[in-house]
């Protein structure tokens, strides 16, 4: 790899997440050519990938800073570096990224590219999980100043008061494998592995396993969803009373009343929704896997 484009927001993760000079410093040492810059907003980040002539893309922030350049970088098919300096980084965990900036850099040249599904709702690019219901409310509460505070933590504190406040709806889904209406409190269709700062969309889901997965929870008291979360964290709802799962290459929602839809810790769209996986659209780098 002759030439690096590493893309760092210094926002991501309250600043407290990333140091780019362990990185450029490993860097050094090899035959790579890293251009450095540290765009303030979305649209200067989309810009400068349409504009290197790089043969890869480091982006260091957390997935609300991968979200908008999506759309770019499949297009131009350029491999993407996950350096995760966000405060969650569930894309970073379901490629199974290192920590460490020595460890990333290494994989410039060290790792391999491979191809990761991507979702989409409504036409927008998404690569963790979708939600409507509460989880929406928790991505609200989600203010930089209460993730830079008390980071990962953040999430579970936005829980707890979004749980006082959430409302129910209506939802009918089409899709998958069987249609449905029900009542719902909090509903979420898949694509990669994590969401929500480490929880598991489901036990099975992969990034390359070309579906999209759904749960769909009903109304309950504080106590009943307090102990529903073990099920959602580890990926289990399949086996909690009262959830419906299903998974299926396309998805469709209807809720009433209308919702936002919520993805990569961003507002995308609303109800009515369709959701679709693009199978193997994102060029991504990664650690290369041990063969025996």
């Amino acid at each position: 790899m002759r030439e690096l484009l590493l893309i760092e927001n210094p926002h991501s993760g309250g600043g407290k997440h990333w140091e780019a000079a362990p990185f450029l410093e490993t860097l050094r040492q090899t035959q790579t050519e890293v251009r450095h810059e540290k765009p303030e907003s979305p649209e200067e980040c989309v810009q400068l990938i349409e504009e290197t002539e790089a043969d890869a893309v480091a982006v260091a922030g957390g997935d609300g800073t991968l979200n908008p350049l999506l759309p770019t970088l499949i297009a131009r098919q350029l491999p993407l570096l996950v350096l995760p300096a966000g405060t969650a980084n569930d894309f970073a965990r379901s490629l199974e990224m290192p920590e460490t900036p020595e460890e990333l850099a290494g994989l410039v040249s060290g790792g391999e590219i491979t191809a990761v599904d991507v979702g989409y709702a409504n036409g927008k690019p998404f690569l963790n999980a979708a939600s409507i219901g509460m989880t929406n409310t928790i991505s609200r509460l989600q203010t930089k100043e209460r993730k830079g505070r008390l980071g990962v933590l953040s999430y579970a504190v936005s829980a707890i008061e979004a749980g006082r406040t959430a409302r129910s709806f209506v939802a009918s889904f089409e899709g998958g494998k069987a249609r449905e209406n029900m009542r719902c409190i909090q509903l979420l269709v898949g694509n990669g592995r994590f969401y929500g700062g480490g929880m598991t969309v489901h036990a099975d889901a992969t990034l390359t396993d070309g579906l999209l997965h759904l749960y769909a929870a009903v109304p309950r008291s504080m106590f009943g969803m307090a102990a529903l979360l073990p099920f959602l964290r580890f990926g289990r709802a399949d086996l909690a009373p009262e959830v419906l799962c299903d998974e299926g290459t396309e998805i469709a929602i209807t809720t009433v009343p209308p919702r936002h839809v919520f993805a990569d810790g961003e507002e995308l769209t609303q109800t009515p929704v369709r959701f679709r996986v693009a199978r193997r659209a994102l060029k991504v780098i990664v650690p290369r896997k041990e063969t025996t």
